[in-house]
């Protein structure tokens, strides 16, 4: 690891209820205030850990710093090749029935990861979304 300090940019979506609906809200968190190496895609978060009190978050996805997806289906902190088709996390075929590989993450966070896709489950008393008029 670089002495060089890292900062997770936290792609926040709405979910599929509440205020948020359809919306989402890129942050910029520290290293220092939570680490999120280990976890996996599906984990669920305390809002209160990332300064967001009594919201919780489900890890849905992200990206490394050479932009490769996370996938759910490959299984801890690898860099795989996979054979991809249907519009895949990862791949969009151009005709029917391409296949093709492609390079994509496990679905567990390292230190190398630099987006972090979050859903919000529940909602807190902040308000999170700003409301457009």
């Amino acid at each position: 690891m670089s002495s060089d300090k890292r900062v997770y940019k936290l792609n926040i979506s709405g979910g599929t209820s509440g205020p948020g609906k359809g919306l989402s809200k890129l942050i910029e968190i520290d290293e220092k205030k939570f680490r999120f190496e280990a976890m996996k895609i599906g984990d669920t978060i305390k809002g209160g850990l990332i300064g967001f009190p009594n919201y919780e978050f489900q890890i849905t996805g992200g990206s490394d710093a050479s932009g490769f997806p996370m996938r759910k289906d490959v299984h801890g902190p690898v860099k795989k090749k996979i054979l991809a088709s249907k519009r895949a996390i990862g791949y969009k075929p151009i005709r029917k029935g391409e296949k093709r590989r492609k390079t994509v993450r496990g679905n567990e966070i390292t230190f190398d990861m630099t987006l972090i896709n979050l859903k919000i489950l529940k909602y807190g008393e902040t308000e999170l979304f700003k409301a457009t008029e």
